[in-house]
């Protein structure tokens, strides 16, 4: 058990409190510790989520004025063209579960894939760090909790439980690997700060 009042700490723009809890236990392995910070951040549209993050990391910047990091995620169906790449919140708000099983039902390939983002930013510099994690489009929807696209996807490795389910029964923190955007991310600032190099 880490000691905080000894820890790093550095900020993360979220109001998603799932992402929060993911990446505070993946910097906790690296002895920082996240602080959350929850705000509304107009998002540029692109269909490219680095410029999309890049953009959303300086914005926030701008309005704390202090080193920290954000998040963004992209999904593509590839038996879809890519759909809904960066546009997944958008898609989330109008589409219910049942919306998502009525589009991908008849597809052969039910490959969806997760891409994770996290991008540091203070006054010198933006680092951008991402991951790609492979999943599969469910027949039904599963489990209570989280926006629609969780209920409908199993990602590698949850023997087909859905994102949801995972969430319902406490194993959020788990869902992220040790070569996740998260990880890498908390590995970099840990030997930053190490070096002296911290803003």
């Amino acid at each position: 058990m880490y000691n905080s009042s000894s820890m790093m700490k550095l900020l993360c723009v979220t109001g998603n409190k799932h992402k929060f809890d993911i990446g505070k236990q993946a910097f906790s392995k690296y002895d920082i510790e996240l602080k959350q910070r929850v705000f509304d951040l107009d998002e540029i549209q692109s269909e490219d989520p680095k410029l999309i993050i890049r953009d959303k990391a300086r914005r926030a910047f701008d309005q704390v004025n202090e080193p920290l990091i954000v998040t963004d995620d992209s999904w593509s169906i590839p038996a879809l063209r890519g759909f809904p790449g960066p546009y997944m919140k958008s898609i989330n708000y109008w589409f219910t579960p049942e919306d998502f099983i009525r589009l991908t039902k008849e597809l052969s390939d039910k490959t969806i894939m997760l891409h994770q983002f996290i991008a540091y930013q203070d006054a010198y510099e933006t680092v951008i760090f991402s991951s790609d994690v492979i999943g599969a489009l469910l027949p039904t929807a599963q489990g209570k909790e989280g926006p629609s696209i969780m209920k409908v996807v199993s990602l590698s490795g949850d023997n087909g439980l859905s994102i949801a389910e995972r969430y319902d029964q406490g194993l959020e923190r788990d869902i992220t690997g040790t070569n996740d955007a998260w990880h890498q991310a908390a590995e970099w600032y840990a030997a930053k700060v190490e070096s002296g190099q911290q803003a």
